[in-house]
This record gives C-alpha cells, sequence and structure tokens, in this order.
C-alpha cells in the first residue's frame, strides 16, 4: 500500500503537467424573460462579427448587420433540468452563414455552419451546468425587445465531429474509423461579439 502511494505522490505532477484545461465553467443564470417560457418563436435581428481561424490557419470575418435573426424555444417534455431549450438563429449579411446559440439550465452552447459542416462547442450535456468558459453573455430588456450580447474574451475551438456522427455513422458496418480523418476544427477569437435582438 505504501508503495502505490509513493507512486502517485511521484506520477501526479507529470498527469497535472499534461492536463488540458476544459473550456467550462460554472454556470451563472441565464436572466432572460424568455427563461421561463415552455415554447415559442420570436423574431429579431442580429448585429456584430465573428472572427474565425478557419481549418487552413486564415482569418474570416463573418459579419451580422441586421441581419434576419430568430428566438426558437423547444419544449422539454421531460422537465429534466429546464422547461425549454433556448435556441438563438442568425444568420450572416450575405445569408451563407448561420450561426446559433443555445441554452439549457445552467448550460450553454454555440455553433457555425460553414464549409458544408456545422462547427460546434457545446456543454448542454449530462448535469447541464457548465458554460463555455470565454463567451461572456448578459440581457438587457425593454419594452418592445429584449438584447442578448455575447462577448467572446477567449479562444473557442469547435469541431464538426457531432455533425459527422448525425450525417455520415453507420453502425452496420460501424464506419467511426472511416470518419476520423474528416474532423475539422475552426476557432472563434477574441473580440467577437454577437448581438441578437428579439421582439417580446
Amino acid at each position: 500500500m505504501k508503495k502505490i502511494v509513493i507512486l502517485i505522490l511521484i506520477l501526479l505532477p507529470f498527469y497535472a503537467m499534461g492536463q488540458i484545461e476544459p473550456p467550462a465553467t460554472n454556470g451563472k443564470v441565464f436572466n432572460s424573460v424568455f427563461q421561463n417560457m415552455k415554447n415559442g418563436l420570436f423574431s429579431g435581428t442580429v448585429n456584430g462579427i465573428i472572427i474565425l481561424e478557419t481549418t487552413k490557419n486564415q482569418e474570416t470575418i463573418l459579419d451580422f448587420q441586421g441581419s434576419t435573426a430568430e428566438l426558437e424555444i423547444e419544449m422539454d417534455s421531460f422537465v429534466v433540468y429546464d422547461v425549454s431549450t433556448k435556441i438563438y438563429k442568425g444568420k450572416t449579411t450575405s445569408g451563407k452563414t448561420d450561426i446559433e446559440y443555445r441554452t439549457y439550465a445552467g448550460a450553454n452552447a454555440i455553433r457555425i455552419f460553414i464549409f458544408d459542416n456545422w462547427y460546434e462547442l457545446s456543454f448542454i450535456d449530462g448535469a447541464c451546468y457548465q458554460i463555455i468558459d470565454g463567451l461572456e453573455y448578459h440581457y438587457e430588456a425593454e419594452k418592445a425587445l429584449e438584447y442578448l450580447v455575447i462577448d467572446v474574451s477567449k479562444e473557442l475551438t469547435l469541431n464538426n465531429w457531432q455533425y459527422l456522427i448525425q450525417t455520415e455513422h453507420t453502425m452496420e458496418p460501424d464506419n467511426i474509423e472511416e470518419l476520423k480523418p474528416k474532423k475539422r476544427e475552426i476557432k472563434i477569437l477574441p473580440n467577437s461579439t454577437i448581438i441578437f435582438a428579439i421582439k417580446r
């Protein structure tokens, strides 16, 4: 027993050094006026820019200038942690690229449709109590509108793995190994800001 404890104490620093900090932090309340709604569809606009580092290590700016947006509220029929998922959807000014931001319970997710794939980073899973570290958000409400302001303060890495699983994975035969080379990443860079203005 003593030898095992000594071995653990020796290996622990090496294990800790090799760990990558997960891009999550404990969630805070989503104090939206829509938070307790069970379902609904609300229209609005989206403004701002997303600075992307693409798969070829090139920077691309996605601009949103009063583009069409909506908030879709999907009811959770089981009401496990929340009554519904709130899905903010928007398009770039050109209409070629889509963005989605989701909240459920104490967790959030962001995804972008670009290069014919959805790339995402999500903590809506398991206990749903963590949010994306480096994605700051707050809500501002007035009589006719609610604004959701999203600021990116740290580099966020999104990948297309879930999209590949949903669209190309087969069980018989299981082709998971064939899909792995298709996995790609994009990064949302700091100073990206998106503002959803949703009609109440």
